[in-house]
């Protein structure tokens, strides 16, 4: 290991440190760091410099090697995975996925975990062979690399630099409609639980608007996810089922798995969940294309952190409308893929750091009902 450390401070080894990523395994089962350090290592990309058995031999070899991306179990001896986590966010803030098994207690550990600033997570329950295990490769690979480029330190310190206003309009986009809104809706995907949790908790507990939200995030977590925001915010949060009144201070969350849309019946607007056959489900622009469908330009539209692009042509056809529309502005996304997408589709009135979004939700809807 010495060798590569040599190398990596010489002019070639600099060049060559500089086109992968590199990684640090941590787990106390030596069968799964044999078995993650494999598969990483199965990317040309991807450079495993290290692996640790436990939190504090962890912590000692970010110091000493400096990962671009740290995989951490949550069960592991004398340091577990959140104690570990809260001590590199605090000391070298690092891109962190999860991978960790999956039982109740497990994924409410998971959930907050990202709330500490982890990026992704990958679940490995009922994993009993390494050829079991090896079909997570590319859920594992994909999420490494993407971490990679995300800005954890942005999660735990989701405030904009300044205080003063910086709502934007980009130029040349005029205000699109003065439509009455009568409903909220939201996406977002990598960092995107912390960021939801900041604006539901901001929110006033007569929020007079129903709120609805797709979030990327497995099935057998969007439950878990649902019930943790019922308790930390002032609004009621359920996950969405097929039939769903649209409430006044409720928040809709998409369940996974299934395209969450709306159906209009006479006066009343309903869940109307389906199969659908996108790459993402819940799909955010499918979402938003049924909120556009169903009420035109009465609605204001979010879209938060994460990569790709879902989302973006929802929002452009909202905007279209007359809806209101917001992104969040680069300097507090962990990952400006969708926000930035959607603002080079200038399907974008307004741009907010995460901390300011509630408060322009606010100022819209106090609009409208003050009108």
């Amino acid at each position: 290991m010495q060798c590569l450390i040599n190398y990596l401070t010489t002019e070639h080894g600099k060049d060559w440190y500089s086109l992968v990523i590199t990684a640090l395994v941590v787990d106390d089962s030596a069968f799964m760091r044999q078995m993650i350090k494999k598969i990483l290592e199965t990317d040309p990309q991807i450079k495993v410099v290290g692996v640790a058995v436990n939190g504090e031999d962890a912590l000692r070899k970010i110091e000493f090697f400096h990962p671009q991306v740290v995989t951490l179990d949550l069960q592991m001896p004398k340091m577990d995975g959140l104690e570990c986590l809260e001590r590199i966010m605090t000391g070298h803030p690092t891109p962190v996925v999860i991978i960790s098994s999956w039982a109740k207690k497990d994924a409410e550990e998971t959930l907050q975990a990202l709330e500490l600033g982890a990026v992704d997570f990958v679940t490995k329950s009922g994993i009993s062979s390494a050829e079991e295990f090896w079909e997570l490769k590319d859920e594992i690979l994909q999420k490494v690399k993407t971490a990679a480029s995300a800005h954890p330190e942005r999660i735990l310190a989701p405030q904009s630099r300044t205080h003063t206003e910086i709502t934007r309009v980009r130029k040349g986009l005029p205000h699109m409609g003065t439509a009455q809104p009568r409903v909220v809706c939201i996406g977002a995907s990598t960092g995107g639980p912390r960021a939801l949790q900041l604006i539901l908790t901001h929110l006033p507990v007569d929020f007079p608007l129903p709120i609805l939200i797709a979030q990327h995030m497995p099935e057998e977590f969007i439950k878990i996810f649902a019930a943790r925001l019922n308790t930390l915010t002032p609004l009621k949060v359920k996950v969405a089922a097929e039939g769903d009144p649209l409430l006044p201070g409720q928040a809709l969350i998409a369940p996974a798995g299934l395209q969450t849309g709306l159906e209009k019946k006479g006066n009343k607007i309903r869940i109307k969940l389906s199969e659908g056959s996108t790459l993402y489900r819940p799909s955010i622009d499918h979402l938003f294309l049924s909120v556009a469908e169903v009420f035109k330009g009465e609605a204001i539209s979010v879209l938060l952190t994460g990569m790709g692009a879902d989302g973006a042509k929802g929002l452009k056809r909202l905007r279209m409308q007359g809806a209101k529309t917001i992104a969040e502005a680069e300097e507090t996304c962990v990952i400006y893929g969708m926000p930035r997408v959607a603002v080079e589709m200038e399907a974008v009135e307004y741009i907010y750091p995460l901390d300011q979004i509630p408060g322009i939700i606010c100022s819209l809807t106090r609009k409208s009902t003050s009108s």
